[in-house]
């Protein structure tokens, strides 16, 4: 019997590479999320270590740490600002790898089925021929 070839096998692996780019999209979402939380968290510690320390004794002191603190809550914003748009972006990359893997994987299954298919076939051609072999053996 001829060797197995699943006909949609270029398919298959086309399927397989646009998952595996989905994947590695959402990865990178993923990274970038998580940096810019360990971001958004470095300035929160800041800003604690900041008021945690000593008091300003002076009034240009106290202006400077105003001054700083503005500057940690306009940097704080915006990283919460960023932040929401890097979750909006990872959830739709996951939306995307889902359904890219959701694709070659029924494409898979098609595959599996046509094996099992194929295998069933082989095994009917060589029993056919074992039949046919048994036959012959016992003409006189």
């Amino acid at each position: 019997m001829k060797k197995f070839e699943f006909k949609l096998q270029k398919v298959l692996d086309y399927r397989r590479t646009l998952e595996e780019w989905a994947k590695d999209a959402y990865l990178d979402c993923r990274v970038r999320r998580l940096e810019c939380e360990s971001d958004l968290a470095q300035v929160q510690a800041r800003r604690k270590a900041m008021l945690e320390s000593e008091a300003p004794t002076t009034v240009s002191a106290m202006l400077d740490l105003e001054r700083f603190l503005q500057r940690l809550d306009d940097e704080e914003h915006e990283n919460e600002a960023i932040l929401a748009i890097l979750i909006d972006e990872e959830a739709q990359a996951l939306s995307a790898w889902q359904e890219k893997r959701q694709e070659s994987e029924a494409l898979q299954k098609l595959r599996d089925q046509s094996w099992a298919d194929w295998q069933q076939a082989a095994a009917r051609e060589e029993q056919a021929a074992l039949d046919e072999w048994s036959v012959m053996r016992r003409v006189p």
